[in-house]
């Protein structure tokens, strides 16, 4: 269960917050933007987002399997520690640039107004 607990907290867990907020974010463009090809593109864009983030959950589940798995054994093997954590970590850097590139592409999508429409802090 320790072990459970330490994974959990150095991983993390799903981005469930972010595919609220992707959500919701979808439901604004589909109030915000007017029904065009602009408003597709968004949706399009937005929906990529979507899927780019579940492919990290699963990601991140597999590497807290992999852990749990390799820091349950009798015998660690730290190289494998290593390279569950090096596979990890380079999964998130890409998740990262990826979602910085996405948003860049929701950008193109969205005029200035709209945008402070849509993203507004209400």
């Amino acid at each position: 269960m320790l072990i459970a607990l330490f994974t959990i907290l150095l991983l993390g867990g799903s981005s469930t917050a972010t595919l609220a907020y992707i959500a919701d974010t979808q439901d604004t463009v589909k109030t915000v933007m007017v029904k065009d090809g602009r408003q597709k593109g968004a949706l399009s864009t937005l929906k990529t987002m979507k899927k780019r983030t579940n492919a990290r959950n699963k990601h991140v589940k597999r590497a807290s399997k992999d852990l749990n798995k390799a820091l349950g054994q009798e015998d660690i093997n730290t190289a494998d520690i290593d390279a569950i954590w090096t596979g990890y970590f380079a999964e998130i850097d890409q998740y990262d640039h990826d979602m910085l590139d996405l948003r860049w592409e929701l950008k193109e999508h969205i005029n200035r107004e709209e945008w402070a429409a849509i993203f507004s802090r209400d």
